[in-house]
C-alpha cells in the first residue's frame, strides 16, 4: 500500500510538472514568476477567454501562487465589471493542490470574484482549486464591499 501511494504521488508530480510546463502565451513557455511579472490579472483573465478549450490540452491552468500584491486596487474596477461573467474558461489549480478537475469547468465570474477576493484578504491567488460559474451571493457580498471600500469606510 505504501508503495502505492508513493508511485501516485511521484505519478502525480509529473503531470502537474507537465501541465505547468506545458502552458503557453503566444506558444512562449513562460515561469510563473515572469508570468506574474509581466501579466496583470485583467491579462490573466484576457488568456483564460482565448486560450479555453483547446483540444490538445487539459481544460486546467495549473499556477503557483501569485506574489504579494500582484491583484492591485487599479485592477478592481475592471474586475467588478466580470464577476457575473458566466463565459467558461480552465479550471485553475494551485500547484500545491491535490486535487484536478479534469472535468470541470470555471468562468470568468468566478475567477474575476476569486482576485478580488485575494486583493481583500491580502492573501495570494489561486486557491487550491477553481471551478464553476460566478457565485451569485458572493457577487452581491462583493458589490456591497466595493461601495463600502470607495467610499472610505471598512
Amino acid at each position: 500500500m505504501r508503495r502505492t501511494t508513493i508511485l501516485l504521488t511521484t505519478c502525480g508530480f509529473c503531470l502537474l510538472t507537465l501541465i505547468v510546463n506545458g502552458q503557453t502565451k503566444d506558444s512562449a513557455i513562460e515561469s510563473m514568476g515572469k508570468f506574474y511579472d509581466n501579466n496583470s490579472p485583467l491579462d490573466f483573465l484576457r488568456i483564460l477567454k482565448t486560450d479555453f478549450k483547446r483540444k490538445d490540452q487539459l481544460n486546467i491552468f495549473s499556477m503557483t501562487s501569485s506574489p504579494d500584491n500582484w491583484v492591485k486596487e487599479e485592477h478592481i474596477p475592471e474586475l467588478m465589471k466580470l464577476i457575473y461573467s458566466s463565459d467558461s474558461t480552465k479550471s485553475i489549480v494551485n500547484v500545491l493542490s491535490s486535487y484536478l478537475p479534469v472535468n470541470k469547468f470555471s468562468s470568468i465570474g468566478r475567477e474575476a470574484q476569486n482576485l478580488i477576493r485575494t486583493f481583500r484578504t491580502k492573501g495570494h491567488y489561486p486557491p487550491l482549486s477553481s471551478y464553476g460559474p460566478p457565485d451569485k451571493e458572493s457577487g452581491k457580498e462583493i458589490e456591497i464591499w466595493w461601495t463600502k471600500y470607495k467610499s472610505g469606510k471598512p
